[in-house]
């Protein structure tokens, strides 16, 4: 697998449309004269009340039904608010429903934003913001976008207690941004990512908290080996937690943590994944998993590719059951490491999980290996219960008090490359200066 660049998105494959996209644009080309002009007057009158709301301070409130627009420039201010699960906004111009820049605040509460009838480029989205300071998304729906949902560049602010659905590219992607509160919404049937927060520098404090969100039917559209297909999908973002989500039905993983630094991944409930669970790779630092629990996955939780800078993990207190062999498509073959509850490769504690079987391998100390500890694990029914690599460049490691119940081939075994070699290290112990192998209890 090779990493992915937010400067540099991975070409795009072409896209063949599916009916709704086609019946969309349709749609969109045989609107009539008639609702076209009644289409402009109505964005002419929203747009003039939104900024004489907005020079006073005040809020603008539609009724129920279904107003049809063309895009709105949000001003600085602009507070738009709608009859809760009543208001719809329909476009049917070109171009996002709604954009807004360099502004301190912006609210929006209580609308459906329906992009069915418009003409959206797949990069675009049905609302855009840019350096916008403080926003508020609260109770609104995002729906039939032939782009992204929402699309954020250097904003920061609340979005809570909305859907994004029906979105043929990523549900919510924040670029550069000042940290969101992402909590309480619902994203699903999404065509490439569910939520995305990327930055273009590695390690660049976002600070965003992804809370108490349902993530769930999340497509690989535009194919490739990791960008596209994840319920969560971070690239370089610092500062990032991830918590209590539940996260169904991913073509890859539930989140994926590309180059980003001190990020938290807790208390997820995550359920049929076609690729590894959960991912730190490609540079990322201090990456903690704690307490989520992954069911139905081709592999668990990885903190990999030393050798490109990942530095620095904690895996503890997960669980990790259901495990088969997956092609999310033709690129994935046998090294992608299938069957893996649990791996990690450079300063990295690995302590208190649970891997239950059938599966390869329960904990992998893999590949570029130093200062790893696998301690207070309990592996069930696995062919081998802990698996540690070998040779001149290996560092230090600690395997104790592990149980180790079932496994089929070695409890503890030693790999020089992709050769297992023989014995069983929980019985003879280790021959490596560099590695302590103790106190773990084998059945």
């Amino acid at each position: 697998m090779t990493p992915f660049d937010p400067c540099e998105p991975p070409a795009a494959r072409p896209q063949r449309l599916s009916r709704r996209a086609l019946l969309a644009g349709c749609a969109a080309a045989l609107i009539s004269p008639v609702a076209a002009r009644a289409a402009l007057r109505q964005s002419v009158d929203l747009d003039h009340r939104l900024r004489e709301a907005a020079r006073t301070g005040a809020a603008v409130r539609l009724p129920p039904g279904v107003v049809a627009l063309r895009g709105l420039d949000l001003p600085d201010g602009a507070t738009l608010i709608g009859a809760p699960g009543g208001t719809t906004l329909r476009s049917i111009g070109q171009g996002p429903l709604f954009r807004a820049g360099l502004a301190r605040k912006i609210t929006l509460e209580s609308l459906i934003l329906d992009g069915g009838g418009g003409h959206l480029g797949r990069d675009e989205a049905l609302i855009e913001f840019t350096d916008v300071f403080d926003y508020a998304i609260h109770g609104c729906v995002f729906r039939n976008s032939p782009g992204h949902g929402v699309k954020m560049l250097r904003s920061g602010g609340r979005f809570t207690q909305s859907v994004v659905e029906r979105i043929a590219n990523a549900g919510f992607h924040s670029l550069d941004g000042l940290g969101v509160d992402f909590d309480g919404n619902h994203v699903r049937d999404c065509g490439d990512n569910g939520v995305m927060i990327w930055t273009t520098s590695a390690g660049r404090h976002e600070g965003s908290r992804l809370r108490n969100n349902r993530i769930e039917d999340i497509r690989n559209v535009s194919g490739g080996v990791g960008a596209y297909g994840n319920g969560v999908s971070v690239w370089g973002s610092g500062g990032l937690r991830v918590e209590n989500n539940t996260i169904r039905r991913c073509a890859y993983t539930a989140v994926r943590n590309n180059s980003g630094h001190d990020m938290i991944v807790r208390g997820n409930d995550c359920k049929t994944f076609g690729e590894k669970a959960m991912y730190a790779e490609f540079g990322a630092k201090r990456s903690t998993f704690a307490d989520n629990r992954i069911d139905d996955c081709g592999a668990g939780i990885v903190v990999t590719n030393a050798d490109s800078g990942t530095d620095g993990g904690v895996v503890t207190g997960n669980v990790v059951t259901g495990m088969s062999p997956r092609r999310p498509d033709h690129m994935f073959g046998p090294e992608m490491g299938w069957l893996i509850g649990l791996e990690g490769e450079k300063n990295c504690e690995i302590s208190g999980n649970t891997v239950v079987g059938p599966g390869w391998i329960g904990v992998a100390l893999g590949g570029w290996r130093d200062n790893v500890r696998a301690e207070d694990n309990r592996l069930e029914n696995l062919d081998y219960g802990i698996v540690m690599a070998t040779g001149a460049d290996a560092g230090r490691a600690v395997i104790a008090r592990n149980r180790i119940t079932g496994a089929r081939k070695a409890a503890i075994a030693a790999t020089a490359g992709p050769t297992f070699l023989p014995g069983d290290l929980a019985t003879t112990g280790s021959t490596d200066a560099k590695v302590t192998v103790r106190d773990n209890e084998v059945k």
